[in-house]
């Protein structure tokens, strides 16, 4: 197996693309969540903090579809912005696109993925693909191993 290392670190709980979580902060001063993890509140500057797993499923905000390749990625590849229940909006790679395409308002679902190689090991990172027989009506379900308590 193919060593595996996070593109950045404390970002993830794990490589495992099924299972892994976005890793963020909760205020227990003010309540917001900001997202990456960090020791300071980037709402109220308070350093009370607790470190929490955000849901693997949202919506997508906004995306483009990018037709001009940059270092380690072959255009065309789909970037935006998905809206989390936790109120986090989550700056993302999205996968999966190209077989059905991408609406505003779409589920979507948490995965990690190779970004690129380096120093003989895979550099993993997180992105969004959409959910398997989206509707628009629905609301976004969470998966089986959601918490937000």
């Amino acid at each position: 197996m193919e060593k595996q290392k996070p593109f950045l670190p404390n970002i993830l709980t794990s490589l495992d693309p099924t299972s892994a979580r976005l890793l963020a902060s909760r205020c227990r001063d003010c309540g917001r969540i900001g997202f990456p993890a960090r020791p300071v509140c980037i709402f109220c500057h308070g350093r009370n903090l607790e470190e929490i797993q955000l849901g693997r499923r949202g919506r997508i905000h906004t995306f483009t579809i990018c037709r001009m390749p940059v270092a380690d990625l072959k255009a065309p590849y789909a970037i935006g912005y998905v809206d989390l229940p936790e109120g986090v909006r989550v700056f993302t790679r999205i996968s999966g696109w190209e077989e059905k395409g991408l609406e505003i308002g779409m589920e979507m679902e948490m995965e990690t993925g190779r970004l690129y190689e380096a120093e003989g090991e895979a550099v993993v990172a997180y992105q969004f693909h959409p959910v398997e027989g989206w509707r628009g009506d629905q609301p976004v379900a969470p998966t089986k191993d959601d918490d937000h308590a």
